[in-house]
């Protein structure tokens, strides 16, 4: 049988899996003004800082999310809306990392393995056997499922 768009499916899958897009991060957005400045270009350099600058400055609006992708995500979704909504800096107001137990359990099971095969020798071949049950007990464990969050105020210089 000829599967000629097993390939395309199998790279259109790879594609869609795993990537959590920025843009996604757009309804997180809220602005604090009714003013609306224009976008900034795609490679606009946005400085993302821990305080507040020295110099004048104006709110525009303020991102507030969590995400279990890490931080990098969280700078790339910053970055992605200041220059959508046209800001010229980040100042983070908080950032915080946790971590929340998830339990989980495998229940017992019987597996069966075979026994009492041999040689016999001398032109005897194979003699028979047959299968013994074997319990394989279960067992419980925790892993963690980490989170990010961040609350961000989006600034524009007074000029």
């Amino acid at each position: 049988m000829n599967w000629p768009f097993l390939p395309l499916i199998g790279a259109l899958a790879l594609l869609c899996s795993g990537c959590a897009s920025v843009s996604s991060t757009a309804v997180f957005y809220q602005p604090t003004t009714p003013v609306i400045y224009p976008p900034k270009a795609k490679d606009a350099v946005i400085p993302i800082m821990n305080a507040a600058p020295k110099f004048p400055f104006y709110e525009i609006g303020r991102i507030a999310f969590q995400t279990q992708l890490g931080y990098p995500f969280i700078q790339k979704a910053m970055i992605y809306n200041a220059q959508r909504v046209g800001a010229d800096a980040v100042i983070i107001k908080d950032y915080k990392n946790w971590s929340v137990p998830s339990w989980y359990s495998v229940p017992p099971t019987i597996g069966f393995i075979p026994v009492g095969y041999g040689w016999g020798g001398c032109g005897g071949g194979w003699y028979g056997g047959g299968v013994v049950p074997v319990a394989y007990p279960g067992y419980a464990g925790v892993t963690y499922q980490n989170f990010s969050g961040i609350d961000a105020r989006m600034i524009v210089f007074k000029r």
